[in-house]
């Protein structure tokens, strides 16, 4: 490959921290020879009628290829040149610069202008002895009562009301025939369909139309629908549910006692509380390390403030769109809804991407820093954790492993990290 430097006059047109924008002339003198080294390369390899290949004389691979050879030397010229250039102004490049101007005609000089991204010149600071403040929230009997209570609910079984009447959290079965505008709407219509009038998502409506209902009765329920509805067909109008009672049901909650953990697969009562009680423990401390951690990185992010390369940046906040758009389609939201939710979301999206782009700059500045690298060591025990927990699947942990060596050299260089910070970071306890 060649080494050939070019002369070259260059002019900053703009500089900042992680962004520089350059012109740049090569005069003819320069240039020249390198074209006279593109057509003898052609030459070589060039087809015309009436030659054999590498024989077509120079003035007729000049007139054929003419167009060729040019885009060819502004590739050769540029390549050789550019990186030259920024050298010169001591700036190394993060990507391939872009370039964004060029003009040459044959005999003239070559002109271009491109900018470059470069990494930021920045070192952490501020990151030990942060003050936070953590909650503490007290594991409680009340707080596992209040999760037996939930578990009752979760299993409680659906029994004929003997109420008389649909109350504020019965369960309705009707039959309905949908109106708009006193015409019936094949689509709207339904036969013993169940509704939950206790539910957040039931539409008022129906709420306060069938609170109150008896069995056998016959209702007409009218339904304004707000102009935002998800189904397009029903948004902003009002419809007319022509609906009868067929019976109305409430829930029955299983009693809370050792038949009851039993079915859970506990062995009383008592065992249900326990484990109960383990299970919340550890929620809450995973609640107060998300917290403190989370404080931690507001600190960060405050006394960290410098500039990141645009592209980086970019390309993080298309990520989240995509991932927020990718979660949308899931729940079976249509394309012109998320569009909008996106148009919408656009510079919260850019702010939440250089927050992540800066925090990912600060961590990875701590830890060269403090020297927390992953090691082999951290890699291996990590292994035998896993091996330790899932000793039946030996094979599958180390494919899994091989595989994802990277990423989870990721995962522990980012919990070393954290667990730095927040061994130095001066943690005060209040109670929630």
């Amino acid at each position: 490959m060649s080494t050939q430097k070019y002369e070259f006059k260059s002019k900053v047109l703009e500089r900042k921290p992680c962004l520089i924008s350059m012109e740049v002339e090569i005069e003819p003198s320069q240039t020249n020879p390198e074209l006279d080294k593109v057509y003898n390369s052609i030459q070589k390899t060039a087809k015309i009628a009436g030659f054999r290949t590498g024989k077509v004389p120079m003035d007729m691979v000049k007139k054929n290829y003419s167009e060729f050879a040019r885009e060819k030397l502004i590739e050769n010229v540029i390549g050789k040149s550019i990186f030259n250039v920024l050298e010169q102004e001591k700036f190394i490049p993060l990507d391939m610069p872009v370039i964004t101007k060029m003009e040459y005609d044959f005999g003239k000089v070559l002109k271009y202008s491109f900018k470059a991204e470069c990494q930021p010149d920045f070192t952490a600071k501020d990151y030990k002895g942060i003050k936070v403040s953590k909650k503490i929230n007290k594991i409680t009997d009340k707080k596992v009562d209040e999760e037996i209570k939930m578990l009752q609910d979760r299993n409680a079984s659906l029994v004929v009301s003997e109420k008389g009447e649909a109350a504020k959290d019965s369960f309705v079965i009707v039959s309905y025939e949908g109106f708009i505008d006193g015409k019936a709407v094949e689509k709207i219509k339904a036969k013993e369909f169940m509704i939950d009038l206790g539910a957040e998502n039931t539409l008022k409506g129906f709420k306060d139309g069938l609170t109150g209902s008896k069995k056998g009765e016959t209702k007409d329920i009218e339904i304004e629908y707000p102009k935002d509805y998800l189904n397009k067909e029903l948004a902003g109008k009002k419809v007319t549910f022509k609906t009868k009672i067929e019976e109305i049901k409430d829930k029955k909650l299983p009693e809370a006692n050792d038949d009851f953990a039993k079915d859970l697969g506990l062995e009383n009562l008592e065992d249900l509380k326990k484990k109960i009680k383990e299970s919340l423990e550890k929620e809450e401390v995973k609640r107060q390390n998300a917290e403190v951690e989370n404080k931690i990185i507001e600190h960060l992010l405050d006394k960290n403030v410098f500039d990141v390369p645009e592209s980086v940046v970019l390309s993080q906040k298309n990520y989240l769109i995509k991932r927020m758009s990718d979660y949308m389609k899931q729940q079976g939201a249509k394309e012109d809804f998320i569009k909008k939710q996106v148009e919408s979301s656009d510079k919260k999206y850019a702010e939440e991407a250089n927050k992540s782009v800066r925090l990912a700059y600060i961590l990875n500045s701590v830890c060269s820093q403090e020297k927390l690298d992953v090691t082999d060591e951290d890699l291996n025990a990590e292994k035998q954790e896993m091996l330790d927990a899932n000793s039946a699947r030996k094979d599958d942990v180390e494919n899994y492993f091989k595989e994802n060596k990277e990423n989870i050299a990721s995962f522990l260089k980012e919990e070393k990290i954290f667990k730095f910070l927040k061994d130095n970071a001066d943690i005060t306890e209040t109670d929630k």
